[in-house]
């Protein structure tokens, strides 16, 4: 079949897969919902964090590593949860080892790798600027943070369950053609993974809403705030120009949370820092 056939093949078999409610979402992996619910459901614990992260001794090893990169700048080497937690706190602790449990499971695309990798990265650096606005206008940065990761969580999954259908099929597809499979159906497979992750309700505003926060509601800060991030991230860490970053700081989304061009100096010189933060993240 020519590419654009193999596309329209694989775009008719995920359409009934969802309408028959039969794609396979892959599940929240056990460290990240317990440390989902305790962040969300109780007053922060150190001792109940420390206890659910030592459970993985895997995880317990990714925490401490981020926690001691130069982008938290500790004043020694990390060499214990109870250290990391005194250090940079239990939000920001849990915020690490929610977002390094989940990674491994967003990365595992067989065949996909360096895609699956990019929709992580971008979801990762959405995460940390999300943070950063939060913190600069004294909002929530534990749940900012959270949505700028799940965002856009629906793109690594739709992308695996896309390889996995033609990867079935013996079809072969195109770059752009993944990407436009992904474009069209990221949406909807977010909405599903929302569902069956449980996901907070502030995460599921955000995921839905961020690119038309005018509408959202009493969410609408927090999905103004994500929708900075992503823009922030596309111009940090793509291939930007001194006037898109211009640009960016004049638009709309900008003034929607009262930042001014002036501003320019708040918002991106912490690009270097999480930059550096992001790299510790991922695998080399």
């Amino acid at each position: 079949m020519e590419t654009a056939e193999n596309c329209d093949f694989i775009h008719g078999l995920f359409e009934r897969r969802l309408a028959r409610q039969e794609l396979d979402v892959p599940l929240l992996p056990e460290a990240a919902m317990r440390i989902m619910r305790a962040s969300v459901d109780d007053a922060p614990n150190a001792r109940r964090f420390a206890d659910i992260i030592a459970a993985d001794a895997a995880l317990t090893m990714h925490v401490l590593r981020v926690a001691s990169s130069p982008g938290k700048r500790p004043a020694a080497p990390v060499s214990s949860l109870a250290h990391a937690i005194a250090w940079l706190g239990v939000g920001e602790v849990a915020n690490i080892a929610f977002t390094l449990a989940l990674q491994g499971k967003m990365l595992c695309v067989p065949g996909q790798y360096s895609r699956a990798r990019g929709y992580w990265r971008h979801a990762l650096g959405s995460a940390l600027w999300s943070k950063h606005i939060a913190q600069l206008l004294r909002a929530d940065a534990g749940q900012a943070h959270l949505c700028g990761l799940l965002h856009e969580i629906g793109k690594p999954v739709t992308l695996g369950a896309v390889h996995e259908l033609a990867q079935r099929a013996q079809t072969k597809l195109a770059a752009e053609e993944y990407e436009r499979l992904i474009e069209t159906f990221h949406r909807h497979v977010g909405a599903q993974v929302a569902a069956l992750w449980g996901l907070p309700d502030f995460v599921v505003a955000a995921s839905a809403q961020w690119e038309a926060y005018e509408a959202a509601g009493a969410a609408r800060r927090l999905c103004n705030i994500v929708n900075l991030a992503h823009r922030l991230t596309d111009c940090a860490f793509g291939d930007a120009s001194p006037l898109a970053r211009d640009l960016l700081l004049d638009a709309q989304v900008c003034k929607d949370l009262g930042f001014a061009p002036e501003d320019a100096g708040a918002l991106f010189d912490a690009a270097g820092a999480i930059g550096a933060e992001l790299d510790s993240y991922l695998p080399a």
